[in-house]
């Protein structure tokens, strides 16, 4: 690829980012998505606040016939139960639940059937209630909360446990695996991953899909569009046809990039916002993050993270600039980008598959494939450096290889692109594509012949 086949796209970068920027559609889909962000998370709060019922003073439960069905006979409920459930008066009961049914639709009705049943796993608490009286659902789970916590401590007591045995069987247990390696006589360390980094991974993954698709559907639609209004013919006079797309390519990326940058501050402000409506100081990060993943997210793994998606986008959106040219009007634009919806949905598959090995069975040739094979590693590396499951020398080796291929791509464009970009009619297929650049390169070695 020559310098001078791209002379001239730094005048179309400039062009297509100050219409596309100055644009109403942009400001206005770029407003209503910072909106959307701002109000997401205070929203959510107050909903969720307005439908959490508080407890209540006094609960409407007045009695309660228990029907105890298990090994522990002297069940204290009262040594569990708050202020509020303190006048509820337990009746042990035998005999026909149907009578009491009845009973608690006619006369009781805010009186309430316990069943306490156990087998060889599990505990089961069972209520029933009249469907006029004042109880609601929300007291009757925390009503089994306090028959849960008093049913667990007249266990304990049957069994005649001590304190310091109830300690040692509460203990928590932490796990690991390893492999030995027998030639050496050392432990290899286990490198699968967790089921919280494996929903990171695959939600970091489906962002990076998204921002991808939508950065060279952009592209596409923006060379179609100037090509069935002739506009293009005028930038080919003093533009090189490959210039228009390299330029197209990275401003279009620089305005998905300002809108996603946008939502992630406006996402920040939001999860603020929220906190300061609920009393909660702490984030999702801190939340749903575990110390391991924090732990890998170091300034180096952020940067080439970012240069490894920012290079997929390219890579993508050049493709989607090659097959937007295939098109002539905007009616056939969506079938000309079925070759990038293949391409896309391939890796992004490639990259689930490797994430789902790597939570199963660790780091394996298949993982390492996918983080360097430029149409998957765009979308898997990334995720894969932030929890800290993609080494330094695998980002920088993936990195090259996508800088490859884009340049690849870039001398293929240059080969066809300018009969692409004048062409007017029918959609042009892959095969055409092909057989253009082929004949463009016979063409070339006569001519130096």
């Amino acid at each position: 690829m020559k310098k001078d086949s791209v002379r001239g796209w730094k005048d179309v970068f400039t062009f297509t980012l100050t219409q596309t920027l100055k644009s109403k559609t942009y400001i206005v889909t770029l407003i209503i998505m910072i909106v959307s962000a701002m109000i997401s998370m205070p929203l959510m709060n107050i909903f969720m606040k307005g439908n959490t019922a508080e407890e209540p003073e006094k609960s409407a439960v007045e009695k309660v016939y228990f029907y105890n069905m298990t090994l522990c006979r002297n069940i204290d409920f009262e040594s569990e139960f708050p202020e509020s459930y303190r006048h509820i008066v337990f009746e042990d009961t035998v005999g026909d639940i149907k009578e009491l049914e009845t009973k608690l639709q006619e006369e009781e009705v805010n009186a309430v059937i316990l069943t306490l049943m156990e087998d060889e796993n599990y505990c089961y608490i069972q209520f029933m209630r009249s469907p006029d009286g004042d109880v609601t659902n929300y007291e009757l789970q925390l009503l089994g909360q306090y028959i849960q916590n008093a049913y667990t401590k007249a266990k304990v007591e049957l069994l005649g446990l001590t304190e310091e045995q109830i300690k040692f069987f509460d203990t928590s247990v932490v796990s690991s695996a390893g492999i030995v390696d027998t030639k050496s006589d050392l432990m290899i360390e286990d490198t699968s991953i967790s089921e919280g980094e494996y929903w990171f991974i695959y939600g970091m993954m489906f962002v990076v899909l998204m921002v991808c698709i939508l950065a060279s559907t952009t592209v596409a639609t923006s060379i179609v569009q100037e090509k069935s209004s002739k506009v293009i013919e005028y930038l080919l006079t003093s533009v090189r046809p490959l210039a228009i797309i390299v330029g197209k390519v990275f401003a279009m990326l620089v305005t998905v990039m300002i809108q996603l940058i946008a939502l992630v501050l406006a996402g920040f402000v939001s999860t603020k916002i929220g906190g300061l409506i609920t009393g909660d100081s702490t984030n999702v990060i801190t939340r749903y993050m575990t110390p391991e993943m924090l732990a890998s997210l170091n300034f180096g793994n952020i940067v080439l993270g970012l240069v490894t998606a920012g290079a997929g986008m390219v890579l993508y959106a050049t493709l989607a600039g090659l097959c937007g040219a295939t098109a002539s009007r905007m009616e056939d634009s969506s079938e000309s980008l079925t070759l990038l919806s293949m391409t896309s949905l391939v890796g992004f598959y490639i990259g689930f598959g490797a994430a789902s090995t790597l939570m199963t069975s660790g780091e394996n040739p298949f993982v390492t494939f996918a983080l360097i094979f430029p149409i998957s590693s765009a979308f898997l590396l990334p995720a894969a450096l932030l929890v800290g499951k993609a080494s330094t020398w695998i980002a920088l080796i993936a990195i090259v290889v996508l800088f490859l291929s884009i340049v690849l791509m870039f001398k293929f464009v240059a080969k066809v692109y300018e009969g692409l970009i004048l062409h007017n009619g029918a959609r042009l297929k892959m095969k055409d594509v092909f057989a253009m650049a082929k004949g463009t390169k016979s063409k070339k070695k006569e001519e130096n012949a």
